[in-house]
């Protein structure tokens, strides 16, 4: 295990501090140099905006072959125009709402189609929503977009992933996991009984985790090695629009969208990460998937998880 995969293990204060924007700038001190240009072709999904507007304009100057997975059709073609200027070896724009399924459905088409194999998966998409709402398909609109979308999205690419020979995974989650132990009672009811935001939208994150943590051996076997990152405590849009007390009261702290998406860039490029799997990373380091063991979910709703998985997405 390399100095960088072995996950830090500090004091819970010193931990979520890590979250912050002087965090991040007290670990870049340790970061090494590595090459960042690259001919890899990279699908990003939630490019128009916060992390994924800036890993998108980086990974193009970069030289990346990118296939932006956005909602906002005139945004995505307005981004697409800068890619290219910055440098992107191509850039295409698929225009999909990921909170629905079968939008999904049709991006894998699309690609599968194409039949360019895709060295990187970035799954960055999601909102927070403040308030309960149910999709157009009669599905809880945190779940389907923060949960079944991204797993639906790397079932159905598997097959892209890998013919590109040794392929990336990358798993885009949050530092609010932490809080929340899974409760797939809760996930199950589509959160009806009892809904706030910020923790419906740490419970299907921390859902994702575990996915990753269960599926991570059996894909490497299979040339594609999967991780999550979180990016600590970003200023995005997200943000701003979602949790303004929070920001309000923590602004002078957080972190710029660029900071927050420098491990989803370097995890896409760095050759560091060749063959490294199951690993949850901030700023460029290993870290713990649980800060409190309360947090820890039961074996049997872990079990449950996957069930639910498997009856909710099909390739």
């Amino acid at each position: 295990m390399s100095s960088f995969t072995k996950p830090l293990r500090k004091s819970l204060v010193r931990e979520i501090w890590d979250f912050t924007g002087p965090g991040y700038r007290a670990a870049r001190k340790r970061f090494e140099p590595y090459e960042w240009s690259t001919d890899k072709h990279i699908v990003l999904t939630g490019a128009t905006s916060g992390l994924g507007l800036s890993s998108a304009k980086t990974l193009a100057a970069a030289g990346a072959e990118l296939t932006l997975v956005v909602r906002d059709a005139e945004r995505g073609h307005a981004l697409k125009q800068e890619c290219e200027s910055l440098g992107a070896k191509r850039c295409e724009v698929i225009i999909a709402d990921l909170a629905l399924l079968e939008d999904t459905r049709r991006v894998i088409a699309v690609l599968i189609e194409q039949g360019k194999p895709i060295d990187v998966l970035i799954n960055n998409a999601g909102a927070l929503f403040n308030a309960r709402a149910k999709t157009s398909e009669g599905i809880e609109q945190s779940t389907s977009l923060l949960l079944l979308s991204p797993v639906m999205l790397m079932q159905g690419l598997k097959p892209l992933l890998q013919a590109a020979g040794s392929a990336r995974v990358v798993n885009v989650v949050s530092g609010g996991m932490y809080t929340q132990r899974l409760s797939m009672s809760w996930l199950r009811s589509g959160f009806a009984h009892r809904y706030d935001g910020p923790a419906v939208y740490a419970q299907a994150k921390r859902a994702l985790a575990i996915i990753t943590q269960e599926w991570h051996a059996e894909w490497a076997k299979q040339g594609v090695f999967i991780n999550t990152m979180h990016p600590g405590w970003a200023d995005t849009p997200g943000v701003q629009s979602a949790l303004p007390t929070f920001r309000r009261v923590t602004k002078w702290i957080l972190r710029s969208s660029e900071e927050g998406a420098d491990t989803i860039i370097w995890m896409a490029l760095d050759s560091a990460l060749e063959n490294v799997s199951g690993c949850l990373f901030l700023d460029r380091q290993a870290r713990r998937y649980y800060l409190n063991k309360k947090t820890q979910e039961r074996p049997t709703d872990r079990r449950a998880l996957l069930a639910f998985i498997e009856d909710h997405v099909s390739n």
